[in-house]
């Protein structure tokens, strides 16, 4: 990459550094960490900063607020001038390894705080790591369940102690529980994929199917289990109708985790969504009876009482190049060990990334459902989202494709068309790798 010029430039793209709430001690070595994080998750995140601040006296961590720190700390290593740590999405793991953007922290495996990965639960350690060696250290994590309100499904007579644990038993529930007003439109639903519309690669994965195999770098998202994924999506629109179900979901698009977002409001009685949706019913509508469980299998996936999810992280990662790697790493292991993960996942509202979890975390934790995401987390059958620099181009695809799929279009021929697509990008993106390992270092 090449420098940016002059330091007006660098001064206008980067952002301030928010004034500290106490006045930096003499002799410490000042880390610039840079963090997507706003709002209570950022109070959350530097209360952390805090406690680290305080329990040593070399270096200081002054945390700066980034929107989209993946691009702009890209531009700074090329640039000369990256931040100290950089927090990011499990996702952008790859593409700072294979970039050489940022150290591999098997760099540290001699220093004070080595990091043993099995203090993370599996599936986590594997998101942290690439093509074998370690990268990046946990933030949180999270997982995706199915939240239900439990007082609309006993006003239809269901069980409100037995939630759907099949797609069959999901599609039947969703039918009943959907009521229109008196104009025809509808005025609740009981469950819709597209609510909301973050995730659109995820469906497969509950039909057994995968979009990616890393051994081989090919894309498989035309799979027969990933086009029957989509097959239901187009099933769920025309139950509703396209139109009716996507404005039905448009119309809530800007009120998710406010009092108007759907399942708290009432307006949705089942919906995926990540564990800090409790933290936004404690505060919107305590009395919500709510509980959550892992998100229906198609009946065709064996064995439903081993979780089946995705699983996505947040990182932390130390550039390449930046000026104190070794106040960094320090940092970075501090943020490791079991007590302050639990600390952030607890105030985040999340489940703990770690092997090992105490008693007081489970029973004192915000979310009801904390151990439905908990289990989701450890199964040996979670899925972690593709580990290639090329993820995020993929994703986009899905997105066209999921909009496709469901204002009717043929789910088979649009995977076979976006795993085509697809895999010229993992392609691309395989040349760019080979060329920087043949490259000096």
């Amino acid at each position: 990459m090449g420098a940016i010029a002059g330091g007006a430039a660098l001064a206008a793209f980067w952002p301030r550094t928010p004034r500290s709430r106490r006045t930096i001690p003499s002799g410490r070595v000042v880390l610039r960490y840079w963090e997507k994080w706003t709002g209570p998750e950022g109070e959350a995140i530097q209360r952390v900063v805090d406690r680290y601040n305080e329990s040593q006296d070399r270096a200081w961590v002054q945390r700066v607020p980034v929107a989209d720190p993946m691009s702009k700390a890209m531009v700074a290593v090329g640039g000369g001038d990256p931040p100290d740590v950089l927090g990011l999405f499990s996702y952008n793991v790859a593409q700072f390894a294979e970039a050489r953007a940022a150290m591999s922290l098997d760099e540290f495996a001699s220093r004070p705080g080595a990091i043993d990965p099995s203090i993370y639960k599996p599936a986590v350690a594997r998101m942290l790591s690439h093509q074998g060696r370690p990268w990046a250290g946990v933030n949180t994590c999270y997982t995706l369940a199915l939240y239900c309100n439990r007082a609309m499904l006993a006003s239809i007579g269901a069980d409100p102690s037995r939630l759907p644990r099949t797609i069959d038993e999901l599609d039947a529930l969703a039918e009943r529980l959907n009521e229109r007003d008196g104009a025809g439109k509808l005025s609740r639903v009981g469950f819709l994929p597209n609510l909301p519309s973050w995730w659109p690669y995820f469906w497969p994965i509950m039909f057994g199917g995968s979009l990616y195999d890393a051994a081989r770098d090919r894309a498989t998202v035309a799979s027969a289990e990933c086009v029957r994924a989509y097959e239901w999506i187009g099933r769920c629109a025309a139950r509703i109708s396209p139109a009716a179900a996507g404005a039905f979901a448009n119309s809530y698009a800007r009120s998710f985790h406010s009092p108007e977002d759907p399942f708290i409001s009432g307006h949705a009685a089942m919906i995926v969504q990540g564990p800090w949706l409790a933290n936004f019913i404690r505060h919107y509508n305590p009395s919500l009876d709510y509980a959550a469980v892992p998100v229906p299998l198609s009946p065709e996936v064996p064995d439903p009482d081993q979780p089946r999810g995705m699983l996505e992280a947040d990182v932390l990662m130390i550039p390449r190049g930046c000026p104190h790697p070794e106040e960094s790493f320090a940092f970075l292991s501090f943020m490791q060990s079991q007590e302050i993960q639990e600390q952030l996942a607890s105030e985040h509202c999340k489940s703990s990334p770690m092997a090992r979890v105490s008693e007081d975390f489970m029973r004192t934790h915000a979310n009801r459902s904390v151990a439905v995401h908990d289990a989701i987390t450890a199964s040996p059958r979670v899925e972690v989202l593709p580990q290639t620099r090329a993820w995020k181009p993929y994703a986009d695809l899905m997105i066209g494709a999921f909009d496709e799929v469901w204002n009717g279009g043929d789910a088979a021929a649009i995977m076979t068309r976006v795993q085509s697509r697809a895999q010229a990008i993992l392609d691309k993106a395989g040349e760019l790798r080979k060329r920087r390992e043949g490259a000096p270092a």
